[in-house]
C-alpha cells in the first residue's frame, strides 16, 4: 500500500509541476523599447506588468511562441497601443483602441521568438520597431494578458504521458505483489 501512496504522490507531483509554468511577469526597471534592451520573458507567462512615462514613452518585451495564434490584451488607466514585430523589427500586429480606449492583438505566428510592444502614442511609428518609441505622452500603470500562456509550457501530451507512467507504475506494484 505504501509503494502505491509513493507512486501516486510522484504523479500527482509530476503533474503538478506543469501548473508552475504559468507566471505573471514584472517589468524590472525599465523594459526599453529595443531588441538590445528588451526584458526576455520566460514560457508560461500569462501576464506582463510595467509602466510607461514621459521618459519611458514605450516597452518592449521578447518571447518564444510555438506557434499559432498569439493573443494579447492591454488593460491601462491610459490609451495603450500593443505591437506584434518579428526580431528583424518588422510589424506583424497592432491594435490601438479594440474596447473602448483598451488594446487587443490577435495573430497567427509561427513558431520562434518575437517582440510585444506596449506604447501610449508612437509619433512617428513608420510601421517597424526603430521608431516605435518616439511618444511623448504621458501613460502610466499597464498590465498586457494573454488568453494563453507564451511558449514553452509543457504540452498537453506531456502531461498526458507522464499519467500514463504513472499508471503503468502503479500496475508494476500491483502485479510484483499479486505475484509474491
Amino acid at each position: 500500500m505504501k509503494k502505491y501512496i509513493g507512486w501516486l504522490t510522484i504523479c500527482a507531483a509530476l503533474l503538478g509541476a506543469q501548473a508552475a509554468n504559468a507566471t505573471a511577469y514584472f517589468e524590472v526597471g525599465d523594459a526599453g523599447h529595443t531588441l538590445e534592451t528588451a526584458q526576455t520573458v520566460t514560457g508560461g507567462t500569462t501576464s506582463i506588468s510595467g509602466q510607461l512615462g514621459t521618459a519611458d514613452p514605450a516597452d518592449v518585451y521578447r518571447f518564444a511562441w510555438g506557434g499559432g495564434v498569439f493573443q494579447a490584451s492591454a488593460s491601462t488607466n491610459f490609451d495603450p497601443m500593443l505591437f506584434v514585430f518579428n526580431l528583424a523589427g518588422s510589424l506583424l500586429a497592432f491594435n490601438d483602441d479594440f474596447n473602448g480606449l483598451q488594446s487587443f492583438v490577435s495573430v497567427n505566428l509561427n513558431a520562434g521568438e518575437y517582440l510585444l510592444g506596449i506604447d501610449n502614442f508612437p509619433l512617428n511609428f513608420g510601421g517597424n520597431l526603430a521608431g516605435f518609441a518616439s511618444g511623448t505622452n504621458g501613460g502610466g500603470n499597464y498590465s498586457v494578458s494573454f488568453p494563453t500562456a507564451t511558449a514553452n509550457a509543457v504540452p498537453e501530451p506531456v502531461s498526458l504521458a507522464l499519467l500514463g507512467i504513472g499508471f503503468v507504475g502503479l500496475a508494476a506494484t500491483r502485479r510484483r505483489k499479486q505475484m509474491l
